[in-house]
């Protein structure tokens, strides 16, 4: 029992060794890879400087070269500064990944290692009011819920970390890309040992910060508008802004929170929120719940997912798949109490704006081309699913619900981010120019097995293909809504279940398979592209085969809900089996498998696109949804004729009234003291004459109003 205590105290090094792998990148071996690299010659011109520095070193020699090649600037070969960088990074994290493992096997095999309510790791009163009015401390905690999160962000942390060997080969900013990465990494875990609002708002905005670092990490990356795909750079500046759109609600709730209770504490809130008006306490909980929809890219702020796409593909996996996105379910389900104390007002917008975005962001999904933004309205969607299980959960199943399919879904979110990643950094080297396109593949199962078979895998895990881990998170989700009679929440997820089989199972044959290949078109088939695609390195795939374990095997941890709330319902095996619900999302689910089978291995692809272009209702809706909704074009116009339009009249404003206003006393007083001038000369005469003047004028208005305005 003291061993296993000891093993939990010391928990902050896990939160620490992030920072400690960002501190020895950036003033360590980055500075050594700079001063490694071969120096510019002094004759050269400042033009010559900019181009070697923006397009990458002199002497490379990568054959036929395509303009997409600039977008990230290549060195001939890495310094051993910018090698010693990833190793550094992957050897920290893996030494606390593997501390994570040993702490979450622990409690899950010793429940009573680790108390009920968790242990704080470190502790320090930054401000105490005197009077013991409110204080303010820096604490990190450690329970069931941390341990699980935890070990999600340590493991798909150390995963990317290994893959990103392999995919930013040669890449002129490998150091300061792993100095990103653990920064990011160190701000998703200070969300992760929060016990308060205010050091989970500090991390909230860490990674707020890493994501818009790594986003707009290809800076030199132009915008491709024919593909809507803007720049890295835009694309990095719409996150940011719309997650602080999010964050003005969720401080404003964090901010109602404090004021009435005095604490910014998750444990203390939760007794001291019995005392708040419960209609107060239910508006605090949703404003909390804005800073969610912005971090997590719900409807409306979902935005930005899409648009981060165009950051490097261990990004996306890590950030946009596993952790950030996830950190607004987490902050929910860690504040889950404060939502139980709160009206039925709180849950229910959390359930239905999840809901909604399921549903919208999956037929959005249907008809995307781009490899990587199919997963990331994919992803907006089973974020969706899991705010409906929170959202339905209730204090019977606590935050497990939600926390479930998070757990699960991380794994094969980043396993099909990863293999995107790996077709994508084939068909580059291929072509020598960025596709994504999936138009442009077709037939890649046999010239890249392991990705083709481990992409398969998610794909059936996310389509809740039986047995697979995805088929026990989110039917679970969408059966307890039946179960709590919220037939349009039911109907709602069941619906959208189809339509997430249907569009991975597309994706996966626009990719792998296609019409005349093996096993009825699952499996290669004409490649429509160019060069000849071959499986990627080692460093990439090993990650892939790794994540296609949990992808199978996670959903198997049938005590998870138990396990982050004591008393919780365990899930078992035949109950799941002999309940009809369960059998009814799986017919749902292969109905959209045997859907898109038959659209996309049976039917010619340009036949089947002439078709939709030749009916106008169907080459509308195609439309509809391929600009998704057209929202990012409203958002356009409000911003454009609206926001700056109401710019421009405070600007005039600003400029004609106020500014009109202080000028114009300025120049009276100018004009009064230029022109009064002229009555100081000096001259005795002139004030006699002034004087006897004024006087006279005196005399002459006294005698006038004496005769003629008195008395009359």
């Amino acid at each position: 029992m003291v061993i296993a205590m000891a093993l939990y105290q010391y928990a902050w090094a896990v939160l620490l060794a992030p920072l400690l792998s960002f501190v020895v990148i950036v003033f360590g071996t980055r500075v050594w890879d700079l001063l490694s690299r071969p120096h510019i010659a002094a004759t050269t011109t400042h033009a010559e400087e900019h181009a070697v520095e923006a397009h990458g070193s002199e002497g490379e020699d990568y054959g036929e070269h395509g303009e997409d090649d600039d977008d990230d600037p290549k060195v001939p070969r890495l310094s051993a500064g910018a090698i010693a960088s990833g190793y550094v990074a992957i050897g920290i994290m893996a030494l606390a990944c593997i501390y994570s493992w040993i702490m979450l096997l622990t409690s899950v095999f010793n429940r009573q290692s680790l108390p009920a309510g968790g242990i704080d790791v470190l502790h320090y009163d930054w401000f105490v009011q005197p009077g013991g009015v409110a204080s303010y401390s820096i604490i990190f905690h450690l329970d069931t819920l941390a341990l699980a999160m935890m070990v999600v962000v340590t493991t798909v942390s150390l995963l990317v970390y290994f893959y990103s060997q392999g995919y930013m080969e040669d890449s002129a900013g490998y150091a300061r890309f792993f100095a990103y990465l653990t920064l990011f990494t160190f701000s998703m875990l200070v969300i992760v040992f929060a016990e308060n609002f205010l050091v989970i708002f500090v991390g909230w905005e860490l990674v707020g910060l890493s994501s818009y670092l790594l986003i707009g990490f290809w800076i030199n990356k132009r915008a491709k508008p024919a593909e809507l795909r803007p720049s890295p750079s835009s694309a990095a500046l719409q996150a940011f802004v719309a997650n602080r759109v999010g964050d003005v609600g969720f401080i404003i709730g964090i901010m109602i929170l404090f004021a009435n209770t005095g604490t910014f504490s998750f444990a203390q809130l939760s007794t001291a929120v019995t005392h708040i008006d419960k209609n107060l306490l239910t508006v605090a909980m949703i404003l909390v719940f804005c800073g969610a929809i912005g971090k997590s890219a719900q409807v409306p702020l979902h935005v930005w997912l899409p648009s981060a796409m165009e950051g490097p593909t261990p990004v996306s996996a890590l950030i946009h798949a596993a952790t950030m996105v996830a950190a607004g379910v987490y902050m929910i389900a860690r504040t889950f109490p404060l939502y139980v104390a709160a009206g039925p007002a709180a849950f229910g917008t959390v359930a239905w704006v999840g809901a909604i975005t399921a549903l919208f962001a999956a037929t959005v999904a249907l008809v995307q081309s781009d490899f990587k933004r199919v997963l990331a309205y994919s992803t907006i969607s089973q974020l969706g699913y899991m705010f409906v299980g929170l959202g339905v959960a209730g204090s019977e199943y606590g935050p497990g619900l939600g926390m479930f399919h998070l757990f699960t879904h991380a794994f094969f979110k980043a396993l099909l981010f990863l293999g995107a990643g790996s077709v994508l950094h084939s068909l580059h080297h291929a072509t020598h120019r960025e596709v994504q396109d999936m138009r442009l593949m077709g037939g890649l199962g046999p010239k890249m097995p392991i990705t083709a078979i481990t992409w398969l895998i998610a794909t059936l895990s996310i389509s809740g293909f039986p047995f697979f881990a995805g088929f026990f998170s989110k039917d679970t989700i969408i059966n307890l809504t039946a179960e709590r009679s919220d037939w349009g929440l039911y109907i709602i997820t069941l619906g959208t279940a189809g339509l997430t089989a249907f569009y991975m199972l597309r994706a996966y044959i626009l990719a792998f398979g296609g019409k005349g290949g093996s096993f009825g078109g699952l499996w290669g088939g004409p490649y429509r592209g160019e060069g000849q695609p071959h499986e990627s390195p080692i460093t990439i795939t090993l990650p892939l085969i790794l994540l296609a374990i949990p992808s199978v095997i996670a959903g198997y941890w049938f005590g998870f809900f138990d396990y982050i709330q004591p008393g919780a319902p365990v899930l078992n095996l035949s109950t799941i089996l002999s309940d009809a619900k369960t059998w009814i999302g799986v017919v749902v689910a292969l109905a959209g498998l045997a859907v898109a089978y038959t659209l996309y291995c049976r039917v010619d692809a340009a036949k089947l696109h002439a078709f939709v272009q030749n009916n106008a209702l169907l080459r509308a809706t195609h439309n509809f949804l391929y600009h998704a909704y057209y929202i990012n074009e409203l958002y356009d116009l409000l911003i454009r004729y609206v926001v700056l339009g109401i710019s421009h009249i405070e600007q005039a404003f600003d400029t004609y009234v106020v500014d009109g206003i202080v000028n114009g006393v300025a120049r009276l007083a100018l004009l009064l003291g230029r022109d009064g001038r002229y009555v100081e000369t000096g001259r005795v005469q002139s004030y006699m004459i002034g004087f006897f003047g004024g006087v006279a004028v005196l005399a002459v208005l006294v005698f006038a109003l004496v005769t003629f305005g008195v008395g009359k």
